[in-house]
């Protein structure tokens, strides 16, 4: 929720310079979100005067615990599209819960009837993501199971079963909510289709049978790395087994036979041909490693929404920018002397206009970056005390409320005005 106070019409004589100042950053922030042109030019503001004007009010900490009040971690978060003028979160937790947050209401006791939670998974998620017209939600978690939910009745539509290890990431067909896409930690990614491979499910102990639908397409090993195979030790003759994850995967904007996959030890993105009828293909790829051959694995993807760019964070604590036209080089690095990423479990997020890069990290702090540079430098923003995984924009720009982001625990928001 953004906070503006309401002004009199006043001249700009009696104004003073910090209210000129506020103002004027105001109109620039709506008009860079709406691309509004004065006489045949777009007026643009640096990020410098827009990302600090970000701030977390204590009244927008919101804490989580289990049910025997010791802290509960949350990891990852989404905002609805539309639903409240885009300001439902879904916040995914160690506790395999999920928590809808009305970001427009703060933490105050009184606004507790605009927030609430309810058990997706029996152990810890580790992803969430609204369906296009906010009706349904898809979560994932370490128990291998991913599960469908209506968003209103908060009751379980489907389950998806298939993988045999934990599911790192899943995501929506851009256009078509009939299909989703899954990868996991058993190397494969799976293509689901809610149209066909249903059957009931065995567990009778629920009153209403549930439907679980089984993959249209599996690609396992999708990042197996032939040069380098599981290594046999001298001393003990076993083998050393290493994990090929894949840590995400997403239909490439609104075509349904092409997709876009990570991996961790290959250190590369793929482009794949999944064609129905065909044996699944990879058409162009891209790998991440230094001078000495070393490879860096990818945490996170997100596809600008002009599905023309391709943004990735890496364990090289780097954010390449790709052209999805030319995947064999990054078109732009961004960086930060501070900038760590740490581990899988760090996710990025864009802003709605595609101006923004944000990032959580592996240093208790929150990264962002303008999209068109500087490249070599972030805005960071402090509070928490551990790592931040989940980040995520407020997905719509409606008058003053122009960019809101949760942080997970704390929701930034724009202030203007003393």
């Amino acid at each position: 929720m953004l906070n503006t106070s309401k002004r009199s019409r006043e001249s700009s004589e009696e104004k003073g310079p910090n209210d000129l100042y506020h103002t004027s950053i105001h109109r620039a922030l709506k008009q860079r979100s709406t691309s509004t042109r004065r006489f045949g030019r777009t007026f643009n503001v640096s990020a410098r005067f827009v990302l600090p004007l970000f701030h977390c009010p204590n009244n927008n900490i919101f804490q989580f615990i289990f049910p025997d009040r010791e802290l509960c971690t949350p990891f990852y978060c989404d905002y609805s599209h539309h639903a409240f003028d885009g300001q439902l979160l879904a916040v995914a937790d160690e506790d395999g819960r999920l928590s809808l947050l009305r970001t427009d209401k703060d933490n105050d006791v009184n606004n507790l009837e605009y927030h609430h939670s309810f058990y997706c998974h029996q152990h810890a998620m580790t992803d969430v993501k609204w369906s296009m017209d906010d009706s349904m939600l898809v979560t994932a978690s370490i128990d291998r199971v991913v599960r469908l939910w209506d968003a209103e009745l908060n009751t379980s539509l489907a389950e998806f079963a298939g993988h045999s290890d934990t599911v790192r990431s899943v995501n929506w067909h851009p256009t078509n909510e009939h299909l989703i896409i899954t990868g996991s930690k058993d190397g494969s990614f799976k293509i689901w289709d809610t149209r066909f491979n249903q059957k009931v499910s065995n567990d009778t102990s629920d009153a209403i049978t549930m439907p679980v639908y089984s993959a249209i397409k599996t690609v396992n090993n999708a990042h197996s790395d032939a040069k380098n195979p599981n290594k046999t030790t001298k001393k003990s003759g076993f083998q050393t087994l290493i994990i090929r994850s894949v840590t995400c995967a997403m239909f490439l904007s609104s075509n349904e036979d092409q997709v876009i996959s990570s991996g961790s030890v290959d250190g590369k993105i793929k482009l794949w041909d999944v064609r129905a009828g065909r044996i699944a293909k990879p058409i162009e790829s891209t790998v991440f490693e230094n001078e000495q051959g070393r490879k860096y694995g990818i945490t996170d993807m997100k596809i600008d929404h002009s599905g023309t760019r391709l943004f990735s964070s890496c364990l090289d604590n780097s954010i390449y920018m790709h052209d999805l036209s030319d995947l064999s080089k990054p078109a732009r690095r961004y960086l930060d002397p501070e900038y760590k990423v740490g581990s899988y479990d760090t996710k990025i997020s864009l802003s709605p206009d595609d101006q923004f890069l944000l990032s959580g990290s592996h240093d208790k702090d929150v990264f962002a970056w303008e999209v068109d540079g500087p490249f070599d430098k972030a805005h960071l923003y402090h509070g928490h005390s551990k790592k931040v995984t989940g980040v995520s924009w407020n997905k719509r720009n409606i008058n003053q409320k122009i960019f809101s982001l949760l942080v997970v625990q704390r929701i930034l928001q724009v202030e203007f005005g003393n």
